[in-house]
């Protein structure tokens, strides 16, 4: 080989890549993802193309959640200093996500004070936000006690849609069970109660 062969060589391995080689020489060659490609895959995961709504379909609406739980079980301190005992919070910011998913635009969110919002409450949210409906997530009843012994959680929520008159359109109950991991448990403790949220939304029609 001549030297102006081993230059274009060693050239070409300085050559950037999106895959890094495997550190080892005594094993077979394999390459493996940078961060940039794994960032990329996500994003093109992300980018998947929400439902439609058809053509007459109840659209916009507006989330109203309450909750007969006042705060989830927690089994670490850092689940009770980041305050991930509130079902509230979940129950609020999945119904809505999963809303989107399905092609609804929500205008409006709101957490009642009350363990089940009044229809005189739905009903303002309703009017201040111009919106078609509302729908209602109620978080009745929830058990974990052998989340981390047996992995298994139950939720039961009441999910109802209600109508600018204060006429229910839509109810629906849900018991959603849940297994979840020990590694899970400790850090990701609400991931039932999404779930279960998930399930609800995707009920109504």
């Amino acid at each position: 080989m001549d030297a102006s062969t081993s230059r274009d060589c060693s050239t070409e391995a300085r050559r950037p890549s999106i895959v890094a080689p495997y550190p080892s020489p005594r094993f077979p060659v394999m390459r493996v993802l940078r961060p940039a490609a794994v960032l990329l895959c996500l994003l093109l995961a992300s980018c998947a193309p929400r439902q439609v709504r058809p053509p007459g379909a109840l659209r916009k609406v507006v989330v109203v959640v309450g909750s007969r739980v006042d705060a989830l079980p927690t089994f670490t301190y850092r689940q009770d200093m980041m305050g991930e005992g509130n079902p509230r919070s979940v129950l609020v910011s999945q119904a809505q996500a999963t809303l989107g998913e399905r092609g609804f635009e929500v205008v409006g969110t709101r957490i009642s004070q009350s363990p089940s919002p009044t229809i005189h409450e739905v009903v303002a949210m309703i009017d201040d936000n111009d919106a078609e409906a509302g729908v209602v997530v109620v978080l009745n009843w929830v058990d974990v006690t052998s989340a981390q012994l047996m992995g298994r959680a139950e939720v039961l929520l009441e999910t109802g849609v209600v109508g600018p008159n204060g006429k229910l359109r839509w109810n629906n109950s849900t018991r959603t069970v849940s297994t979840i991991g020990m590694y899970q448990a400790q850090t990701d403790l609400r991931s039932y109660l999404r779930k279960a949220v998930v399930e609800a939304i995707q009920a109504i029609p």
